[in-house]
């Protein structure tokens, strides 16, 4: 009889309802993530550099289950990227800059890896204040130009992320836009030191008042602790001149 009872309770206890698919929440995709993905679903170009040059590439696809996001083969064709290899990844549309730097961690048929960033950034290209010191605070500086001795000039403005110098007569015929050069080097005030290679952006020539070459730059391998001692002083600087009139008023 007792059997008889189990067998009628198995028969009558109504199953546990099964778990659908639906009802496994997906973890929510990082903030990294969402601010990637409008780059991925419109193939947008990206602008990749490493050392201190500048290539093309596509993102192809964000795996955040594994953390990590995938790039298609930079172009033009690059040396062949090695676990390590240190990238600055950005995109500029609609006057906004968004950008993330990242090592690659693998690679695969027709592309390569990075992690997904802990943070992109997104706003204007200037990331940093820019801060005028001709005039006020000199600020001489060492500048190399592949087959010349290292020139002397004179810092006019800066950021943590470049600064614009003058040279003495016309360095034209020297410079190409987007070439590295291998020296950059000044001394903002004591303990910040500037020393690293630098892109050049733009050039020209100005014959007042007398003849010399204006040269921009970005810092290329600037190192984190100087950047910072440098955003700071730059910071620290353009606050106190825009406070500067209306306190004296």
């Amino acid at each position: 009889m007792a059997l008889l009872n189990q067998l009628f309770h198995k028969m009558t206890a109504k199953p546990a309802p099964a778990q659908s698919p639906e009802a496994t929440v997906p973890p929510p995709e990082p903030e990294s993530a969402r601010r990637l993905r409008p780059l991925l679903d419109g193939k947008r170009l990206l602008k990749v550099q490493i050392d201190g040059r500048e290539y093309q590439s596509l993102l192809l696809a964000l795996d955040c289950a594994r953390g990590l996001l995938w790039l298609d083969e930079l172009f033009p064709r690059a040396r062949p990227l090695v676990t390590g290899d240190e990238l600055t990844v950005s995109h500029y549309q609609n006057h906004q800059l968004i950008e993330f730097t990242g090592p690659v961690v693998g690679s695969g048929r027709g592309g390569f890896a990075l992690p997904l960033p802990e943070s992109v950034y997104c706003g204007p290209r200037r990331r940093w204040p820019r801060l005028d010191v001709f005039g006020w605070h000199p600020i001489s500086a060492q500048l190399a130009v592949p087959g010349q001795s290292p020139a002397s000039a004179e810092v006019h403005n800066l950021s943590a992320g470049g600064a614009r110098l003058s040279l003495s007569g016309d360095w034209r015929p020297l410079l190409r836009k987007g070439e590295v050069l291998p020296l950059c080097a000044f001394t903002v005030a004591p303990g910040i030191r500037v020393r690293c290679r630098v892109r050049v952006c733009a050039f020209s020539l100005n014959q007042r008042p007398w003849r010399q070459t204006l040269v921009s730059l970005a810092f290329v391998d600037l190192d984190r602790q100087s950047r910072e001692d440098l955003a700071r002083f730059v910071a620290h600087r353009v606050t106190a001149q825009r406070h500067a009139p209306a306190e004296a008023a």
